[in-house]
């Protein structure tokens, strides 16, 4: 699959180049993708600076932080499409750094994000504590399995009331 998927930039980019090489010559075509290049990087300053700005102002508690980090994820996809060579490569890279363009962008960039934290806390077994639901729901028992101990006579102790019961620890509230 990604023999494939390189395969098909390769010709993609090839293609996109011989269109640029037949539209403009060879050395406009090369002086073109030179200069889209230095605009990607003076875009790509003006860019980052804003960016992390937002995440400042995130860390500050003045603004909501999703927002910064998939804008931090879109700008380095950015900086890879720019610094791969080729035509479309080169033009997506640019189409990434405008601010309009990010704010399309973003749903998809969480919709993948989410997508991945979930597949990852799936397949490491992490236990998730579902927000909402009742106290204690989310317990974990420390110590080990036993077989049972009493005898018949022997009453059941029972703990009752809210919190965690001993040999419980209650996980911590999900923010």
């Amino acid at each position: 699959m990604k023999l494939f998927a390189f395969l098909t930039y390769l010709v993609v980019e090839i293609a996109a180049f011989a269109g640029l090489v037949s539209w403009l010559g060879f050395g406009w075509a090369v002086l073109a993708m030179i200069g889209a290049t230095v605009l990607g990087v003076l875009m790509l300053r003006r860019t980052a600076a804003g960016v992390l700005r937002d995440l400042g102002q995130a860390l500050d508690g003045q603004r909501s932080a999703g927002p910064a980090l998939m804008d931090t994820a879109i700008l380095a996809a950015a900086v890879f499409l720019l610094a791969v060579p080729g035509v479309v490569s080169t033009a997506l890279g640019l189409l990434l750094l405008v601010r309009p363009v990010r704010a399309v962008v973003r749903p998809a960039v969480a919709y993948v994000g989410a997508k991945r934290v979930a597949s990852f806390v799936e397949e490491s077994g992490l236990v998730t504590v579902l927000a909402g639901q009742p106290r204690g729901f989310g317990t974990v028992v420390d110590g080990d399995v036993v077989a049972d101990q009493r005898t018949p006579a022997e009453p059941v102790v029972d703990f009752g009331g809210p919190g965690p019961r001993p040999g419980y620890r209650e996980l911590p509230p999900a923010q």
